[in-house]
């Protein structure tokens, strides 16, 4: 079968590619700035709602929890393990803007003639969510009280998107109606 080039079936997978918009205002506003924005995501159906953060903030808040854990288990630590033991568990270095900063830097070593003057977004995998919430017919599911209160979600995995959390409204309350006026 001939296909006509205005029909021709997209082979190029740019839809697996994270959108660069929300790409770009994780690493730029969140990851870099420091900035915490709410946000609600679609995922596979799902509506998950949030505070962005910066991956600094879920990696740090990761190392706390696991060098907490590792204390609970040292039975009458010196001062040493305890530092040993918060320096072994320290992931807040492991962040993607930095070791793609460190890779960029890299390849400008190589080529010093590398210098027109843009702005290099790096590239970035994951955002984070803080306290996240899944929205659902029924009562939504929230990880406020969970130890590590942070999802973290691949890029590639995000349908859509929205600046804003999403803020519960129970304006209905207990609203039902009488039996005799029940509809089908």
């Amino acid at each position: 079968m001939m296909w006509d080039d205005d029909f021709m079936p997209d082979v190029s997978g740019f839809w697996q590619e994270p959108d660069f918009l929300l790409a770009d205002l994780v690493s730029a506003f969140v990851n870099r700035g420091g900035m915490q924005l709410g946000i609600t995501v679609f995922m596979k159906g799902m509506v998950i709602t949030g505070t962005l953060v910066s991956e600094r903030e879920y990696l740090s808040t990761m190392s706390k929890m696991f060098a907490k854990q590792a204390r609970k288990s040292l039975l009458h630590p010196t001062p040493e393990e305890l530092k040993a033991t918060e320096e072994l568990f320290d992931f807040t270095n492991l962040t993607e803007d930095d070791r793609t900063d460190r890779e960029n830097d890299e390849d400008e070593d190589e080529d010093d003639d590398f210098d027109d003057g843009e702005v290099h977004v790096p590239t970035i995998r994951h955002m984070h969510l803080k306290d996240p919430v899944i929205l659902q017919p029924q009562s939504s599911i929230s990880f406020s009280q969970s130890q590590l209160p942070i999802m973290r979600i691949r890029l590639t995995a995000v349908d859509g998107w929205m600046m804003g959390k999403v803020t519960l409204d129970d304006s209905m309350g207990d609203f039902s109606l009488p039996p005799s006026e029940v509809r089908h």
